[in-house]
């Protein structure tokens, strides 16, 4: 990629006078060490006057500046300088802070709470490391110009900054109204006369190019479980809760999305955001086994804009449209705490409901700079190194990692990516009702997604309808992870494989609790663990404070969390080691206090019965007080059987992955079938006990009473409820459409007693009929309308259903239709019905005697067929009084002949 170099001089004759403190030497543990250059902090409080402040430090009748304490100052502190209108806009670590203060503030107060220095701000803090470099990417210069984003102050307003901006000869490409960011052209020459202007808070090269992440997951994700879409078990499709694919161009047409889909965008003839919305929120409507994970969501769609703050994104979020966004983009690599890492980082704040979903990124393999080589440090974009959004890795449907999927840590040595989730060869919705094979952290990022949205419908179905914290499902889902890589979090997946299926349990049976803490204090929390547990894990997460732009470590209120046992031993969380070495990023996590995550964890196996004492202190609170929430997870079964775990469908003969969740296993595992509700079990196959699935050719044997079991030693553990092992239907079709009437037939399947016949309703395939042949007439309203269909079989005798069949289309219009319609051909005319309506018995004849014998049918308004008659030679009698008040359908065929007429029931 050709790079530029640019020297960086002052522009014009503008004149900066930067007081030079020398009032004391800066001890080293004092120094503030920021995007790669050392600031002296010397201690000048004892002789400090405002008068001392440059004119580059004077904003809105107050001063700018970096403030630091002897310790970090107690929540009494910081609450006495909020009261006094002393703003402490941002945290700098070392307990410094970027303020504004009024010209009046005392020195007095200042001095008697705890201040030991107070400089103004170096032009070069101001400016990213990017940029120091003078190395800048072409998409980050317009001929000889380079192109910034810019923040500014809040004091000031846009229309005074774009004017101080234009008497230095620079244009504002872009305004993030009520942001307070600015995209810039700027002269080569006029960095440090910009970084110098009162009102700059931040300066960094405009972010880079936008760039997808290409390159099925329902039972792997144990998904399945909580949209079992039976009567018995969980039924958590997303309803209610609002979506948005943020990619390329608009999703569909696609009847997978009927009724629930929002396009905000215009671009058109994309498939990224297809991809990407199927996985998320597709209904199955055209294939069932398709399905995504949140099928009942409204899916919004925009275009991706790398700033996050594009009108369409903002306004539904803020009105309350959107809680979860996806965005599979990405946009440089391991590129720091940016402006737009504040960005989502800040709206999660402002809007506790709200959750950003990223994709990792696609660049292992890449060497994006953190020190350890192409292996490491290559999470891609800024947005996805924020704290409080979740930046998801990729696996396999196995649950092996891709070896493309983006690795930790973040630059500052957080753990990064969050979580994992099957992203690769992935089949989801495409353009003009197809589907296509979709991958990469593209995909693995929307499961994430479409899960999240499962469960804040479950935490609204428990709470009246309100949405969950967003923070409270991040750690909902952390906390509850299928173990992958090391033991323990690591770089490669984060916390684990998502466990849906746990983490609405862990919601259901509310393990978890919130508080709020501050600097210096501790607060304990008493929780009884029964005995029989295998494995508890306690988890304490929060959302943090958005860092400074350019901030390493990026954590502003460190939270410790210690589990005191019954025995009252203290056990500290789990901790990897961040140096850059490629040998010790890859080493299992070791435990300790940890100093650059918003989340922490304490794990014990085979725990002793009592209560554990969980003790939250805010170790370095300077921006408090700090909420926060305590998740606990209590596994007493060692084996637990996830898919198939009752409902489901499948056909005999094909491939189907069997799941199952182990906790503290060492035997390897045996797998058993059963088709007779566990009376009789069959061998399927043993695996290694570090395996926890298996691809089963499922028996040649129908039925609705078929259980898998899987065993591990001592440890058992059956599906739930049966599944169906039957034959799809894939032979059906249209035959007839006539004005108020159509007419389907299909081959029959063995075994079964009767056929569902489904039409594409409001929002999903809708069983509209039930017939006991091999043909239904149902009522239509519209011969020329498009019209959906599909059927599935059943035997209620022996219990088994079938999975209904890929639907097909019938684009409109009459078809096979010998007539004109019920009132303009000469059977209808010829026909008598009555009395019309009638409650007890209706006659049926024909008067036109050229018509001799004649079959008679009576439907109702689902097509399913009442009474029939057949040859009938003068006049048929239909008992009706058994019948419910409504609108039937009589239909009378005479050789070629047909004719529907309405029957009124009163």
């Amino acid at each position: 990629m050709a790079k530029f170099i640019y020297s960086k001089l002052k522009c014009f004759t503008f004149f900066l006078l930067l007081l030079v403190f020398t009032t004391g030497i800066a001890q080293n543990s004092n120094e503030i060490h920021f995007q790669g250059d050392t600031f002296e902090m010397p201690e000048n409080i004892a002789s400090f006057q405002w008068d001392q402040m440059p004119d580059s430090a004077k904003m809105d009748n107050g001063y700018v500046g970096w403030v630091q304490f002897y310790e970090t100052p107690s929540q009494q502190v910081q609450d006495l300088f909020k009261q006094n209108n002393l703003q402490l806009l941002e945290y700098i670590p070392h307990r410094t802070y970027l303020f504004f203060f009024p010209s009046n503030t005392s020195i007095s107060l200042l001095k008697n709470n705890g201040v030991r220095t107070i400089v103004p701000v170096d032009g070069r803090a101001k400016l990213s490391s990017k940029l120091k470099s003078g190395e800048y990417d072409y998409w980050a210069m317009e001929n000889d110009n380079i192109l910034v984003t810019l923040h500014y102050h809040k004091n000031v307003t846009d229309s005074y900054v774009i004017n101080e901006l234009g008497r230095q000869q620079i244009a504002v490409k872009e305004n993030y109204k009520n942001h307070n960011i600015l995209d810039l052209s700027i002269p080569n020459n006029c960095l440090e006369t910009l970084s110098n202007l009162p009102f700059v808070k931040w300066v960094d090269l405009v972010v880079a190019p936008s760039v997808p992440d290409d390159k099925r997951g329902r039972s792997l994700h144990r998904a399945n479980s909580l949209d079992t879409q039976t009567g018995a078990g969980r039924n958590y499709n997303g309803e209610g809760i609002g979506v948005m694919v943020r990619d390329d161009g608009r999703v569909g047409p696609h009847i997978d999305f009927q009724g629930r889909l929002t396009n905000l965008t215009n671009v058109a003839n994309q498939s990224h955001g297809d991809g990407v919305g199927g996985i998320m929120a597709g209904a199955g409507n055209l294939l069932p086994s398709n399905r995504g994970m949140a099928a009942a969501s409204d899916v919004y769609v925009v275009n991706y804009a790398s700033s996050f703050l594009d009108t369409p994104t903002l306004n539904l979020i803020n009105d309350g449209s959107v809680q979860i966004t996806n965005s599979s983009y990405s946009n440089g690599c391991n590129d720091g705490y940016t402006s737009i890492t504040r960005t989502v980082d800040q709206q999660m704040l402002d809007i506790p409901t709200l959750l950003h979903v990223f994709s990792a990124g696609n660049s292992n393999n890449t060497n994006c700079g953190y020190g350890a080589g192409d292996q490491w440090g290559n999470i891609t974009g800024g947005h996805k190194q924020g704290k409080n959004v979740i930046a998801t890795a990729n696996v396999y449907f196995d649950g092996s990692l891709v070896s493309s999927s983006s690795r930790g840590p973040a630059h500052d040595g957080r753990i990064k990516p969050d979580i994992t989730a099957n992203g690769q060869n992935q089949v989801s919705t495409n353009e003009n009702n197809t589907y296509q094979t979709f991958g990469g952290t593209s995909g693995a990022a929307p499961g994430i997604a479409g899960i999240a949205a499962q469960l804040y419908q479950a935490y609204g179905n428990m709470n009246g309808g309100d949405f969950p914290p967003s923070a409270l499902i991040k750690a909902a889902m952390l906390n509850t992870c299928n173990e992958a890589g090391n033991i323990g979090p690591d770089y490669k997946f984060g916390w684990g494989i998502v466990n849906a299926l746990q983490a609405v349990k862990l919601l259901e049976d509310e393990r978890h609790l919130s508080d709020e803490v501050s600097q210096g204090n501790t607060n304990t929390h008493t929780i009884s663990v029964p005995a029989g547990t295998t494995q508890v894990r306690f988890m304490v997460y929060w959302s943090d404070v958005a860092a400074t732009n350019g901030a390493d470590p990026a954590l502003v209120n460190d939270l410790d969390l210690i589990v005191t046992d019954p025995s009252s031993t203290d056990l500290e969380p789990w901790i990897l080691d961040p140096t850059p070495n490629a040998v010790t990023l890859d080493n299992p996590a070791t435990t300790g206090p940890d100093h650059l995550n918003n989340v922490e964890q304490v794990l014990i196996n085979n725990p002793a019965a009592g209560n554990y004492d969980v003790k939250i202190t805010g170790f370095n609170v300077p921006m408090g007080p700090q909420e926060y929430y305590v998740v606990y997870e209590i596994i007493s079964d060692n084996v637990v059987m996830t898919y198939p775990n009752g409902g489901e469908h499948f056909n005999p003969n094909t491939s189907e992955t069997i799941h199952w969740d182990e906790t503290n296993t060492t035997d390897d595992f045996v797998l058993e079938y059963s088709t007779d509700n566990g009376g009789s079990w069959n061998n399927i196959a043993t695996v290694p006990n570090d395996t926890h699935f298996y691809n089963w050719v499922v028996a040649n044997e129908i039925g609705g009473e078929a259980l898998i079991r899987v065993t591990s030693g001592a440890f058992q553990d059956v599906s739930d409820e049966t599944f169906n092992i039957a034959r799809t239907p894939t032979v059906f079709n249209v035959v007839k459409v006539c004005d108020d009437t159509a007419t389907f037939e299909w081959s029959a399947i063995d075994g079964a007693e009767s056929y569902d016949f489904y039409v594409l309703g409001e929002k999903y395939m809708d069983v509209v009929a039930t017939s006991n042949t091999t043909s239904v007439t149902i009522p239509i309203t519209d011969p020329d309308a498009e019209m959906w269909y599909a059927i599935s079989a059943k035997n209620t005798t022996d219990g088994w259903e079938s999975e209904r069949a890929r639907a097909k289309i019938y684009a409109g219009g009459l078809l096979d239709c010998d007539t004109a319609g019920l009132s303009d051909n000469q059977l209808s005319n010829a026909v008598l019905l009555y009395p019309n309506p009638t409650n007890n018995e209706v006659y049926i004849s024909i008067s036109d005697k050229s018509f001799t014998n004649f079959d008679v049918s009576v439907a109702n308004s689902l097509g399913q067929v009442l009474d029939r008659q057949t040859n009938i030679d003068a006049k048929a009698t239909v008992n009706v009084s058994g019948y419910a008040s409504g609108i039937y359908f009589v239909t009378i065929k005479a050789g070629e002949s047909v004719s529907t007429k309405k029957l009124v029931v009163q």
